[in-house]
This record gives structure tokens, C-alpha cells and sequence, in this order.
């Protein structure tokens, strides 16, 4: 090739290449940018006003059909039933248990236990709201008890051990996961008629725990849990 030919190649190569240089350069500008877009959780609600999402005595009533139930305690603390129940798998069976909470990062709890006055009852319930830092915190809670909590106890039975006692057999129902609550029965052996039904569920930050029994609970349970899942969204910060 000679000096000609040679820089009559240069030319063109250099051509080529603004012209390589200014169509990226196009590109790059006419590019669209990069984002990334997510829901920030809702605000998390006070544990503060805990007490008054829990229902009161006469919801409580009309929420079970029938009368006379009233608080007979109010608690602070989780509860501790493991030395009852020696199945771990089955502990969630009561609401607020510590061994079913720990390690979930839960911050505050409120929970009373009702029924009618003395120790021969027909209806009890046990409600208790407990806070999450978070909603996003709350919603793992829950997210853990579906998958792997509550399913573990699922359509077979566990003892419940009452020292100088026989033991309390009771039986777990299927686990039920429905417009994101848990619910699931508990039938004592031996009791005509004695069940319980449980529900899980979560607003905002607060996990909404409950037990309802009766002869028939029918769907009281999870009635009193979306009652207080109501009251917490009209506690959650605009």
C-alpha cells in the first residue's frame, strides 16, 4: 500500500469512528435512566395505644352470642406454657406464647383473658395485639407462622400436662390461610363439645392473636381479630 492509498484508509477510519463516537453519545443521552421504585411500609402504629385496640367485654359478648363474659385478667408479658405443653410444634395453640414469639423482634404486648365469673365457664377468649418495630417486621412474623409454625401442628393431637392431672388431649384441626389470616380449631378429648378456635393476623405493625371457646366458636375467633385489626388501622398514623 502506498502513502496514498494509505492515508485515504486513515480517513475513512477516523471517520468511521466519530461516527461509531457520536451514535453512542446519541444513545447514551437519549437513554432512559435507571430507576428502581418501592412501596415505603406504612408508619408504624404506638405501642402506646395497645390497650385500646383490644375489644371490650360487651364486643366480646355479641362476638361469642351470648352474656355475662368480663375481663378476668389483663397482662403485660407473653405467656409460658412450655412446661405444659412438651410439644413445641403445638405451642402457638395459645395466643402470646413466648417460646412461638422469640426472636421476632416483637416490642410490646398487651392481652386479656375473659370469660364468664367463676371456674365453671362456657365461653372464654383470650385476645392479645402485639407490636413490631415495623409493619414489614410484623408481616415476617406472620409470613413464618404460615409457612412453618402453625402447619407443623396441623390435623393431629398434643398433650397437655397438668401435674397430678391426666393429661388434657386435645386435637388441631387443618390450618386455614385466608385473606391473610391463620385460623384452625382445637378440640378437647373428653369435653363435649369443648373447642377453641384460633386466629392470627396482622395490621400495619401489630400481629392480632386470639383464642375463642366454646361448645361452638363457629368463626368468633377470627370475627374478633378483624374487629381489632379495624380498630388498629383507625389508630395508624396518616
Amino acid at each position: 500500500m502506498n502513502m496514498r492509498q494509505l492515508t485515504a484508509a486513515l480517513a475513512l477510519a477516523l471517520a468511521s469512528a466519530c461516527i461509531l463516537v457520536a451514535s453512542c453519545s446519541r444513545g447514551a443521552q437519549n437513554a432512559a435512566p435507571t430507576t428502581t421504585s418501592s412501596t415505603p411500609p406504612p408508619p408504624p402504629v404506638a405501642a402506646d395505644v395497645l390497650y385500646g385496640l383490644l375489644l371490650s367485654s360487651a364486643e366480646i359478648n355479641t362476638a361469642m352470642g351470648t352474656a355475662g363474659i368480663q375481663v378476668n385478667g389483663t397482662y403485660t408479658d407473653m405467656f409460658d406454657d412450655s412446661a405444659n405443653i412438651p410439644d413445641k410444634d403445638c405451642r402457638f395453640i395459645d395466643p402470646a406464647e413466648t417460646w412461638v414469639y422469640d426472636g421476632s423482634g416483637w416490642i410490646a404486648m398487651r392481652s386479656q383473658h375473659l370469660h364468664e365469673p367463676g371456674d365453671d365457664f362456657d365461653h372464654e377468649v383470650l385476645q392479645a395485639v402485639v407490636a413490631f418495630p415495623s409493619a414489614n417486621d410484623a408481616a415476617r412474623f406472620f409470613s413464618a407462622s404460615a409457612q412453618r409454625g402453625w402447619p407443623a401442628c396441623s390435623n393431629r393431637q398434643y398433650h397437655n400436662i397438668d401435674p397430678g392431672k391426666p393429661d388434657k388431649v386435645w386435637t388441631v384441626g387443618p390450618i386455614a390461610n385466608t385473606n391473610g389470616t391463620l385460623s384452625t380449631t382445637d378440640t378437647l378429648k373428653g369435653r363435649d363439645g369443648w373447642v377453641c378456635q384460633r386466629a392470627l393476623t396482622v395490621s400495619y405493625n401489630i400481629a392480632i392473636d386470639v383464642a375463642a371457646c366454646s361448645d361452638n366458636p363457629a368463626h368468633a375467633a377470627v370475627n374478633i381479630a378483624h374487629q381489632i385489626a379495624t380498630a388498629t388501622a383507625w389508630q395508624a398514623p396518616n
